[in-house]
């Protein structure tokens, strides 16, 4: 059984306008970062270089933007965290990662695909699932897109820096 040790994890040294602990009981990881896009190579690289892999990356369109969502963890103990930037829907542009963790190719070629996100400096950005001329993002909500006050719990939201 999985001890919840949320208490016990020191918040990492991220550069984030949000950072905060969660319960891993409810949210399945054990922090929560919101960082800037300018930020995103530099915190990325701080995990990698703090021995942490790359689970996934997702999307979420939402009011304030596409929400990109990174999860890592490490091996020798679960210390699983979460990493968010949010893309203007303007742009939809972030920094690829793939240079840092090969994994993230293909994770960043679907979200490209479902949601229009450049991923910047990507080897190969190019559809994934779907077909080259399919000409829309399947999983772009032009209406009725829910803010991340709505779908986030609050202490997610609010900074509680440590």
């Amino acid at each position: 059984m999985m001890q919840d040790n949320t208490n016990k994890n020191e918040m990492l040294e991220i550069e984030a306008s949000i950072k905060n602990p969660t319960n891993y009981s409810k949210t399945g990881f054990y922090s929560n970062y919101f960082v800037d896009t300018d930020k995103l190579l530099s915190s990325v690289n701080y995990l990698k270089e703090s021995g942490f892999f790359l689970e996934d990356i997702a999307g979420v369109d939402v009011q304030e933007g596409i929400m990109v969502v990174y999860h890592f963890d490490r091996l020798e103990r679960s210390e699983r965290i979460t990493l968010r930037t949010i893309v203007d829907h303007g742009t939809k542009t972030v920094p690829s990662i793939v240079s840092l963790y090969k994994g993230a190719d293909w994770h960043e070629r679907e979200c490209f695909d479902f949601f229009g996100v450049t991923f910047e400096n990507h080897p190969n950005l190019k559809p994934l699932l779907l077909p080259d001329d399919l000409g829309f993002h399947p999983l772009l909500k032009e209406k009725d897109r829910k803010s991340l006050y709505a779908l986030l719990d609050f202490e997610m939201l609010a900074d509680n820096k440590r």
